[in-house]
């Protein structure tokens, strides 16, 4: 036996993201004395290049997550009876995948687990269509029939942990996603092409009908009207790219919009930025609100549940819109344009608030509960 922790990280889908990025930052401040971590996932994840001397990675063969659980039992399976660890903690990401982790777990095993809930319930009543409707469906029904089988549940902002407390009927423990993180103020300082003469509107998100671009792209159609000298910059990648720019097209502004396709550092252009927006339809913890405010520029954004009007303070230390309502953005972005001390002394507000977000305090709570559980 090493003395050390075994901790199994099971992200199904690990890409350039949110969820990606606060596990990153976990992972980066566990001391290595203590802990020996493996990351699970379906697709080669993009932490490789950043984690690989720390962490022991695994490409599950399964297609798709529910065809992993027997792959994923086997594999805890092998930790836990090898004898060679304190303790083995398997830590699961997302709903979908704490779900196929419940039967994962081998019967009578001494295995500990911990299911992080990173969207609020609200994701799941949103659909695409039939199909859609009735997985989502059964998946809340899951979560609320299954997550009796975790040691320790986690939501990562309060209004999130409440709600799915009240869902599950079982305590749910509130630890903010670590998304204050210095270091990329020293990434923003790297140089980027954008000319002097305009103002700029920055929107970083995945393009996908959750994240509701059309609301952004509304708004902008309409500040622009008033605002000649403003630009916009879309920073993302995802199934509904192409549909931005045929919208884009149709309202006549994509002559004034920039798009970025898919990039590690979006931090130049949050420094170059005079404004974020997010206009998400539901969120969990929207760390790209904390990394703006940490680098010092505004934000508006929608009052999705659960973390943005945590982040902001309930409007303190941003601006908040309701969902859909891009009549009030745009009325928000033409206010901060003419008149920008208002939200600029917002941002000071807020940015005197980020410690709760702050990375090595996130891995510090992280690292007692481990030790705990």
């Amino acid at each position: 036996m090493t003395g050390k922790i075994k901790l199994i990280f099971f992200h199904p889908y690990s890409y350039i993201g949110g969820a990606d990025n606060s596990l990153r930052r976990l992972i980066e401040n566990l001391d290595e004395k203590l802990f020996s971590i493996t990351f699970l996932s379906l697709n080669k994840s993009y932490l490789r290049k950043i984690l690989s001397k720390k962490v022991t990675f695994i490409t599950l063969k399964a297609k798709r997550t529910f065809y992993s659980i027997h792959e994923l039992k086997s594999i805890i399976e092998k930790y836990e009876y090898s004898g060679k660890y304190k303790k083995v903690i398997l830590i699961s990401n997302q709903n979908f995948a704490n779900i196929i982790a419940s039967f994962s777990i081998p019967n009578n095993s001494n295995i500990k687990t911990i299911f992080i809930d990173r969207n609020h319930l609200d994701e799941l009543s949103f659909y695409k269509g039939f199909k859609d409707k009735i997985k989502k469906k059964l998946l809340k029904l899951l979560v609320k029939l299954r997550y009796y089988k975790a040691d320790l549940v986690v939501g990562i902002c309060k209004k999130l942990s409440e709600d799915l407390s009240e869902h599950i009927n079982k305590k749910v423990k509130t630890i903010y996603s670590p998304s204050f993180d210095r270091n990329i103020i020293r990434k923003s300082n790297k140089k980027i092409k954008l000319s002097n003469k305009f103002k700029y509107i920055l929107n970083v998100s995945r393009f996908s009908k959750r994240k509701d671009h059309t609301t952004t792209l509304k708004a902008f159609k309409i500040a622009r009207t008033e605002l000649s000298n403003i630009k916009l910059i879309l920073i993302g990648y995802g199934p509904e790219l192409t549909n931005v720019k045929t919208l884009a097209k149709e309202l006549k502004i994509n002559k004034d919009i920039i798009i970025v396709n898919k990039t590690y550092n979006p931090y130049p252009f949050m420094k170059k930025a005079d404004l974020l927006v997010l206009t998400s339809i539901y969120e969990g913890f929207p760390n790209v609100l904390v990394e703006s405010l940490t680098i010092g520029t505004p934000v508006i954004s929608t009052d999705a549940n659960a973390g943005a009007s945590e982040i902001i303070l309930n409007g303190k230390g941003g601006e908040l819109i309701n969902i859909g309502d891009y009549n009030a953005l745009a009325k928000k972005i033409i206010n901060h344009f003419n008149s920008p001390k208002n939200l600029q002394k917002k941002t000071k507000i807020a940015q005197n608030n980020l410690f709760r977000f702050e990375t090595k305090r996130h891995s510090k709570i992280y690292t007692n509960l481990f030790k705990k559980i």
